[in-house]
């Protein structure tokens, strides 16, 4: 048998740990619910030192192993080809079950399931986790999509053929999975899983780097155009440009300080107190006021929560000068601008003093 090039210990550590990792990962999502309940009438302490006992146990036996395996082949000339071959036809067919079976969870609705609960549950009070099921569970087809998308990338793990194309498609998926568990606060088990299977991926990667290397950064051979001194420039037009469309845009509209909600602690119209009842026998009698950015006001009468179709909307325009809001609702006119006086102001609470259509109102505001 041809020898094969020697590899680095780090290597062999590497492809000893991930078999460990799998078969541990693999034995826990099919064993699960035998799992949960053995440590369940323990309690989390015990799953918690089984944890931790089992990352410490595959590290010494992927350190142990590996150690020897490096100073045989180093000693005896052993030829390590074969023991590659078999860690990494396991890594790949391990990212072909664990990816699928994520791909078969969301076509088969145990990802992305619709909760009842959550419909009524103000949007402000969702967790990252609550949001991020609620946004992709929106629609099934996509979920579908995604599902088909990870169940093709994970039958191509099982040929080594098509094993860098399954990969160049899960890679860009599994990334941003993974910047979606750690800044939407996702369960920690599946954080865990998506650095398992983005690490193996980057693996299988990196091993065809040298095939990959001419085709990302080979010269294009087109005909050349000398502009030796204009290139720069033009280079650094286009980034600038994009740069001040947008901050064009912040300068036009820069953020309010009354952006933001708005409770209506006090409200009097034509010298009569409203009453905090009083928001279900008109939406004229409103509870809250939310001051957007960019110029978009709204005032909501109901007090839990934001109803769209009685909510009165319009655009705002603040004058420092005059301490006035200038008011446009939805449907009028220039002429129908609505002058609010700004008064008490202190960050957190302000009186509003105006009149709109007939009704003299007062009103004094917290924000919240």
């Amino acid at each position: 048998m041809t020898a094969t090039p020697r590899s680095y210990w780090f290597t062999k550590f590497f492809e000893c740990l991930y078999l460990v990792v799998a078969i541990f990962d693999s034995l826990t999502m099919v064993l699960g619910p035998l799992f949960y309940k053995l440590f369940n009438s323990f309690g989390d302490i015990s799953f918690a030192m089984f944890f931790t006992w089992g990352i410490i146990g595959m590290c010494i036996l992927s350190v142990s192993y590996s150690t020897y395996w490096h100073q045989k082949s180093k000693n005896e000339g052993l030829n390590s080809g074969i023991r590659h071959a078999f860690l990494r036809g396991a890594m790949r067919y391990f990212l072909a079950y664990e990816v699928s079976a994520y791909g078969f969870a969301k076509i088969l609705k145990t990802q992305f399931a619709h909760v009842y609960m959550r419909d009524n549950t103000p949007v402000g009070k969702l967790s990252g986790f609550d949001l991020t099921w609620n946004y992709f569970g929106h629609s099934y087809t996509f979920a579908v999509l995604l599902g088909l998308l990870q169940i093709i990338g994970g039958v191509m793990f099982l040929f080594r053929r098509t094993t860098l194309l399954g990969t160049c498609i899960l890679l860009p998926v599994m990334l941003n999975i993974v910047l979606i568990n750690v800044f939407y606060d996702i369960d920690t088990g599946a954080f865990i899983n998506s650095i398992i299977i983005t690490t193996g991926l980057l693996y299988l990667l990196l091993l065809r780097w040298p095939d990959i290397k001419p085709v990302l950064l080979k010269k294009v051979e087109t005909p050349l155009i000398r502009l030796s001194f204009v290139k720069p420039v033009l280079k650094l037009l286009m980034i600038g440009l994009a740069f001040y469309s947008i901050y064009g845009y912040v300068v036009a509209m820069p953020p309010s300080t009354y952006t933001g909600k708005w409770k209506i602690q006090e409200f009097i119209r034509n010298g009569k107190i409203v009453g905090e009842n009083d928001w279900m026998n008109g939406a004229q009698n409103w509870c809250y006021i939310y001051i957007e950015d960019g110029g978009r006001i709204a005032l909501c009468a109901n007090p839990y929560i934001f109803e769209p179709n009685r909510a009165w909307f319009g655009k705002y325009m603040y004058l420092p000068d005059k301490k006035t809001f200038n008011i446009v609702f939805d449907g009028g006119t220039n002429n129908d601008t609505t002058r609010v006086k700004v008064s008490n102001y202190n960050g957190k609470q302000m009186q509003w003093d105006t009149k709109v259509y007939d009704d003299t109102l007062k009103l004094k505001l917290i924000k919240e």
